[in-house]
């Protein structure tokens, strides 16, 4: 994965006095700003979090396994590959009573560069195709731009980075959305780094079993 190249190569750079701190624990910080054209705000989680730059973009990568670790989230899969660096997912997550649950098609890109101890994960929610099933039950997200940020520190820690700016669509009025978003960066971060350690702990543990003699 850490192969993948391209040249447009950019981290998300932001003007942190945009920003507004508005929680703080265990090591990893809120912040949030109002976005451009929308009336919902745009929330960041920054971390110095524990395991491998390349064991956080796995999983991030393995879509089947975002209900492991994902708040609220109820379904996840890919839909389509476009390419070695881009590919397009559907995602369901549980709405919090009583609203209804949510659904969006969303493209993600990878962006890393040699050299470089970074990579970069994009999403944006795209169209969703054909040939995905319709639930009139589920609210379909209008808008949704998020982005992953992953800088190895050292050999066990990476430093995490979370930009989500959402609108859920519904009825939820906006002051209510962005009061409910509040602490979802923080989760997403502390379940990310949960998951990692899960992943590393069944990696050494199905390495043990194989040393075993039968």
């Amino acid at each position: 994965l850490l192969a993948v190249t391209v040249s447009t190569y950019n981290p998300l750079v932001a003007e942190e006095e945009e920003w507004q701190n508005i929680y703080e624990s265990d090591g990893i910080r809120i912040c949030r700003r109002a976005a451009e054209g929308s009336k919902f705000l745009e929330f960041k989680a920054t971390g110095d979090l524990k395991g491998a730059m390349s064991e956080y973009v796995s999983a991030i990568l393995d879509t089947d396994e975002h209900p492991d670790w994902a708040p609220r989230c109820l379904e996840a899969r890919n839909v389509e590959k476009i390419n070695d660096q881009e590919y397009v997912f559907y995602a369901v997550y549980a709405g919090v009573w009583p609203t209804a649950d949510r659904d969006y098609s969303a493209r993600i890109s990878i962006t890393a560069e040699p050299g470089i101890p970074a990579v970069r994960v994009d999403i944006e929610r795209v169209e969703p195709l054909d040939t995905l099933p319709v639930a009139t039950d589920r609210v379909h997200i209008p808008r949704l731009k998020s982005s992953w940020i992953f800088k190895q520190i050292t050999q066990d820690t990476t430093h995490v980075e979370l930009c989500a700016l959402v609108d859920p669509g519904g009825w939820v009025p906006a002051w209510l959305v962005n009061l409910g978003y509040r602490k979802v960066p923080y989760q997403f971060l502390k379940n990310l780094e949960a998951q990692v350690a899960k992943r590393l702990k069944h990696t050494s543990t199905m390495t043990a079993t194989s040393l075993i003699p039968y």
